[in-house]
């Protein structure tokens, strides 16, 4: 997959970082995570995601919505071998939900910017965020593509609504974990919606 720096944002139509992790230097605990993404990617590639399934995440992610009431709801755009987060956005778009997405810059930095109008935005405490895994354990734990992107992120905001979206096949027992990675509250795939801190 191609190693750009710019996750996909409207306002600049950049390009969306991928990638699979960094291979030399790496401790243990930093291989077995660079293996379980490739074996995730890998399966993301091969699997047929139906309409059915499509809808069902979005469903969940507006139920989820409707629950914790948040003034904002942040949310990434997802790649095609992602969880479909477009029917959601669009969703929320229509019930006037104010929609935040992020854009990805090479210092390793995230911004927010509202979707209807482009300004760029800071988060609050009672945002929700959904964010991209690739897998997620029962504790919260999250394996996202290697940058840190989000984890970075994680240590600036407050809020506690923090939800990872994956494939519910992608809730495992136990991911790798390192000192900085942060851990989400609760995951949605299109299974449900689970509470997880």
């Amino acid at each position: 997959m191609p190693d750009d720096p710019q996750r996909d944002v409207p306002v600049s139509k950049c390009k969306r970082v991928a990638h699979a992790g960094k291979i030399s230097g790496m401790n243990d605990i930093a291989m077995a995570k660079a293996q379980l993404r490739e074996e995730i990617l890998f399966q993301r590639k091969r699997q047929q995601v139906s309409a059915n399934a499509r809808l069902e995440l979005s469903q969940n992610i507006l139920m989820l919505v409707e629950r914790l009431t948040p003034n904002r709801v942040a949310i990434y755009s997802s790649y095609p071998s992602e969880p479909d987060t477009s029917m959601a956005i669009e969703a929320l778009v229509t019930k006037s939900i104010p929609v935040l997405v992020p854009q990805t810059h090479s210092d390793g930095s995230l911004s927010w910017h509202e979707l209807s109008s482009h300004v760029q935005v800071s988060l609050q405490n009672d945002d929700l965020l959904l964010i991209p895994a690739l897998a997620v354990d029962l504790g919260g734990n999250r394996l996202g593509r290697g940058k840190g992107y989000f984890d970075r992120e994680l240590e600036k905001v407050l809020t506690k609504k923090v939800y990872a979206v994956v494939f519910e096949s992608e809730i495992l027992t136990k991911v790798p974990v390192e000192s900085h990675d942060r851990r989400v509250s609760g995951v949605v795939t299109e299974a449900g919606i689970r509470d997880l801190n």
